[in-house]
């Protein structure tokens, strides 16, 4: 692992512990129509032994603890140890059994070969510096005729939240991710996540586009959500206060175009893929 590699996930892992709280309460109801979406397409069983990857507070793994039933087993790995500590204190409030939880680099899987019936991997994979590794990993550990399903962001122009916040940055010359930092809209130019799951030795790859709208009350609620998360933070961290302003002022003005009935209601579209190995 290079040096700029290992401060980006060092970064990462700081920026995501700081910010599991925050992420319990507002991204999992956020993202969980694209679990449900998700989990539908893998197929699941009664029994079944699934590896949630990069799983933050437990999710989806808690729902799909459910879903396998008490004969089957869930294990959800996240390089976060407040992520995973958090995912553990859920799982026991849940009385979800069939759930465990470990702290674990998603590149480097501390698992046996063909373990697994599925693997899942939700909005964690566009944060991998080596993704193309990591989906290799999770193949490995899926039995013969597994399946692996994940879910990424699309194209930056069709993740407002996102798009409009990172639009503002780049606009004030306030945008500039540290070095070793992914592209994290890379896989949702077309075919892009299928090729990479091909790539790693997939077949019967298929995916499909789903939006979800996120509903702010207004501007204030859609601001406070956004400046909570690492990106922004970190941004900020780098700019004055002046700039700071004038970000907020672009984000507020464009997303007026968004309001409707009342409320901001802003679309979001993922790309949702599965392979058989």
């Amino acid at each position: 692992m290079s040096a700029k590699t290992a401060a980006y996930k060092q970064s990462e892992r700081e920026g995501w512990n700081k910010f599991s709280a925050r992420y319990t309460k507002v991204a999992l109801p956020e993202f969980r129509p694209f679990g449900r979406r998700l989990i539908e397409m893998a197929a699941l069983g009664k029994g079944m032994w699934v590896l949630d990857v990069a799983t933050g507070p437990g999710e989806p793994a808690l729902t799909i603890a459910r879903r396998v039933g008490p004969r089957g087993l869930v294990l959800g790995v996240d390089f976060s140890p407040v992520m995973v500590r958090r995912a553990r204190g859920r799982a026991q409030r849940a009385g979800a059994r069939n759930a465990h939880f470990r702290e674990m680099d998603a590149e480097r899987l501390q698992l046996e070969d063909m373990t697994f019936d599925r693997a899942f991997c939700r909005f964690g994979l566009m944060l991998m510096p080596n993704a193309e590794r990591a989906l290799k990993e999770m193949r490995r550990v899926l039995v013969p005729g597994g399946r692996v399903s994940v879910a990424v962001w699309s194209a930056q122009s069709k993740v407002n939240t996102l798009g409009i916040v990172r639009r503002a940055l780049q606009r004030y010359d306030a945008f500039h991710p540290s070095p070793g930092t992914p592209d994290f809209f890379r896989f949702g130019k077309v075919g892009a996540v299928e090729r990479a799951l091909r790539a790693a030795g997939f077949r019967k790859v298929r995916a499909e586009r789903v939006t979800v709208e996120w509903v702010f009350k207004g501007p204030d609620e859609f601001w406070d959500s956004m400046k909570r998360g690492p990106s922004l933070r970190r941004a900020f961290a780098k700019v004055s206060p002046v700039v700071r302003r004038a970000v907020k002022n672009d984000v507020f003005c464009a997303l007026e175009k968004f309001r409707r009935r009342g409320k901001l209601r802003i679309p979001n579209e993922a790309v949702l893929a599965i392979g058989v190995k």
